[in-house]
């Protein structure tokens, strides 16, 4: 044979041996193929498998009932507070609360025109909120004329709004402020 037979017979032979493992990869696609489909579905959650069990279902108990509760209901309370503790409470209540609101801008400003307006470094919403608001107010009129001056500025009126909203606030000056309470015994 010439050199030229044997190149095209050894091109032959390796073109059937292409042809057949395309055969044979195609063979196998359909054996994997038909090995997935035999099995049951798998679900998935987020491309992991997961297997459900049936729930298992609970046999009642059913028990005679006796007529009365099987829970007696108790609520405990705290006693209340004499009222110097609660206005001493009430007090540390709303210093607490403005403490969180010290560095806002707009208080800060608020406090500065106080002082300025007053000449005094101890009046501030906590002293405004308290039971001695009339006397302030008496003492030092030019007050109603910094509230309403600060009242005009929406920042400022957000930031008390946001303060009024607090429930422990609104109680702690209903407390300051209000006429002393009579308790009465429970009978």
């Amino acid at each position: 044979m010439s050199k030229t037979s044997r190149f095209f017979l050894g091109v032959i032979i390796i073109g059937l041996a292409f042809i057949a493992g395309i055969r044979a990869y195609r063979m196998y696609e359909g054996y994997v193929q038909a090995q997935q489909e035999a099995q049951p579905p798998t679900m998935t959650f987020n491309n992991v498998p997961v297997q459900r069990l049936p729930p298992q279902i609970e046999t009642q108990r059913f028990e005679r009932w006796t007529g009365e509760p099987a829970v007696k209901e108790i609520y405990l309370e705290d006693q209340p507070l004499p009222a110097q503790l609660e206005k001493e409470q009430a007090q540390q209540t709303i210093v607490s609360i403005l403490e969180d609101y010290k560095n806002n801008p707009e208080i800060q400003k608020f406090y500065a025109d106080l002082r300025q307006a007053t000449g005094r470094n101890d009046i501030d919403l906590a002293a405004l909120s308290a039971e001695n608001l009339p006397q302030l107010l008496q003492q030092y009129p030019q007050l109603q004329q910094v509230i309403a001056e600060h009242t005009k500025n929406p920042a400022f009126v957000g930031t008390i709004q946001e303060i009024f909203q607090n429930p422990q606030f609104i109680h702690s000056v209903t407390v300051l402020q209000g006429p002393p309470v009579a308790v009465q015994p429970d009978k």
